[in-house]
């Protein structure tokens, strides 16, 4: 009891530092270096593997910052209804009105590991580049399957950092930045996604001079089907 004490007093520390860093982040956010340099490239590999199906879809962008890429991905698809969460109200306030003379945007300030939304909801779930941040990575990872749809995807961009120039800049650099962070390795983000009940889960490494792993799978709720 009181390991599991510890562990909350200490994650709902992570988040409120998380929440003051981004509020702060959020005023110039848009205008960041890494925009260019990996938010953008990072959008761009989801909208490619999204633009493959040819059908009305709904999706929850997880650590969706000032909503650009949810503006992005509708701005070419209107049959999507685009979701966002992000524990910054700073955050979500830009993507309001970012996003307020059109229609199928819902953004909502909330926490990954307690999502507001009902089970089988989304076609899609996409986070990029937050999930270094969450204290409880199996606790995300169990709400986000909880609220997909049976075979509903999830992608998932992060640091890759399992070769040299990786660990350096994420368990170095970023680290050293951000604070209390941690990203992954590939084999941990797939066993993470696999004992959830992900299945087909794949990963691809891409842009090199700052390297990113994007992970997806597949929501299997085999229990449901037999029900």
């Amino acid at each position: 009891m009181k390991l599991t004490l510890s562990f909350n007093k200490k994650g709902h520390e992570v988040k409120t530092q998380a929440t003051g860093r981004f509020n702060e982040w959020s005023k110039k956010y848009d205008r960041s270096i890494l925009q260019h340099l990996v938010f953008r490239n990072s959008h761009d590999m989801f909208i490619r593997h999204i633009n493959s199906e040819k059908r009305p879809l709904k999706i929850l962008d997880v650590g969706c910052g000032t909503g650009e890429f949810a503006m992005k991905l509708k701005g070419g698809r209107q049959d999507i209804q685009m979701f966002g969460i992000d524990i910054s109200p700073e955050m979500i306030g830009i993507a309001r009105k970012k996003s307020k003379s059109q229609s199928g945007f819902d953004f909502r300030v909330g926490d990954v590991e307690n999502l507001p939304y009902e089970n089988n909801t989304f076609d899609y779930i996409t986070c990029a580049h937050s999930f270094h941040h969450y204290p409880n990575k199996s606790k995300a990872v169990r709400q986000m399957f909880r609220v997909l749809k049976d075979d509903g995807h999830i992608m998932i961009i992060d640091g890759y950092k399992d070769k040299l120039l990786g660990r350096f800049i994420f368990d170095f650099i970023i680290k050293r930045h951000e604070g209390n962070v941690h990203h992954l390795h590939s084999k941990q983000f797939h066993r993470i996604l696999n004992k959830v009940g992900f299945k087909n889960i794949r990963q691809t490494v891409f842009n090199p001079f700052i390297p990113l792993l994007l992970t997806r799978g597949r929501a299997h709720k085999k229990d449901e089907r037999q029900q």
